[in-house]
């Protein structure tokens, strides 16, 4: 029978920036279990790339700056070119109660920094193709485009040279826990632990009962990205308008990805697939707020999911009702944002909950089905 100190379930940003914070604290049995092929295949590389630290939630908007230094200088070996372009982001809100709010809290250092009020004649001069607004605006000159493979990856290449076991095709279908010892069951057989780690996004909380208290909200996200326009300068800065009209777009490949905002319940299942109502929604707005690329075609489109818990903020750390059950979940669309800080912020509950203490159990019996 095998054990480890820890198995993490889930190879997207969280599981990875979690075996990577556990490798660096010294906990190296840990083994990562992923479903898929390859990791990061569902939400993690299925979002916009935007380093976007304004969060108006005081204990989000704390990882996410933690976050941007460990980008700025990433440790030794993790890779070898720069994790985010800075071109810039503007965070914009028409004039009126949503410029108001937004002011109210861009302008409140729990919840932003580094941010300049700037005019919309500046946005405009960055994207001379958007339409004339009454609106405010705000530029974050720090912040811009990440590459997710790179920082995925990154987390992922330290993690194993550390000697974390990573197992891809390798579905959960069952917890088990006897006392102290907790387990999952796979197509290769059980695996034991010490401690398990459920950080599979839109699929968190599916190991657990339906009696259990935990709930998450997953919500679809369409992204389409236009085809290539030699008026778009490839490094023009992101923006992001906020309010009632939400709407962001940045330059990718030639062309620009934009999204509606769109955030409608679904299940995990259908997280992926794409509504072409949504995908007119995009090009309705798109018309509205760039008018001067109205002959712009789709050349790609895809879908991605965000999950909340009930709650606000993230779902992570010990949970109170399993001994032994830890969450990296409900990251809502904050992931990359603030993976480094997430994984060091469950590390350490995991190793003050008793990673690298020995086994004292060699049996365990199912408790669990998924």
């Amino acid at each position: 029978m095998e054990q480890r100190q820890v198995i993490i379930v889930g190879g997207g940003i969280a599981g990875a920036a979690t075996a990577w914070a556990l490798a660096e604290a010294g906990c190296t049995a840990v083994t990562l279990v992923e479903a898929d092929a390859q990791p990061g295949t569902h939400a993690t590389g299925r979002n916009a790339a935007i380093q976007r630290t304004a969060i108006p939630h005081a204990q989000l908007h704390p990882l996410a700056r933690e976050s941007a230094a460990f980008y700025r200088h990433p440790p030794a070996g993790f890779c070898s070119h720069p994790l985010v372009e800075p071109v810039g982001v503007y965070l914009t809100a028409p004039q009126g109660a949503d410029a108001d709010h937004t002011q109210q809290w861009i302008e409140n250092p729990a919840f932003a920094e580094g941010g300049q009020e700037v005019s919309w004649d500046q946005v405009q001069k960055a994207h001379p193709y958007l339409a004339p607004r009454e609106a405010k605006a705000w530029f974050f000159p720090e912040e811009g485009i990440f590459d997710v493979h790179a920082i995925l990856h990154g987390f992922l290449h330290l993690a194993q040279l550390a000697g974390v076991d990573f197992r891809w095709r390798c579905p959960v279908t069952l917890l088990c826990q006897e006392q102290e010892v907790l387990g999952v069951q796979t197509p290769d057989g059980p695996l034991y632990a010490q401690q398990v780690l459920l950080a599979e996004g839109g699929w968190a909380g599916r190991l657990l009962p339906p009696t259990n208290p935990h709930r998450f909200d997953v919500r679809r996200r369409h992204l389409v990205v236009s085809g290539a326009d030699s008026r778009i300068h490839p490094h023009s800065p992101v923006v992001w308008n906020l309010g009632a009209d939400e709407f962001y777009f940045r330059p990718e490949s030639g062309g620009m990805l934009m999204s509606a905002c769109d955030h409608h319940p679904v299940s995990p299942q259908q997280g992926e697939v794409l509504d072409r109502e949504i995908l007119g929604l995009v090009a309705e707005k798109a018309l509205r707020w760039l008018p001067g690329l109205d002959n712009l075609t789709a050349a790609h489109a895809w879908a991605g999911m965000r999950t909340f818990p009930q709650q606000p903020g993230f779902h992570l750390g010990a949970d109170p009702h399993y001994a032994h059950l830890y969450w990296a979940a409900g990251l809502g669309g904050h992931g990359i944002t603030c993976a480094p800080a997430v994984g060091r912020v469950v590390a350490l509950q995991l190793l003050e909950g008793g990673c690298g203490l020995p086994f004292n159990r060699r049996s365990a019996a199912p408790l669990l089905r998924g």
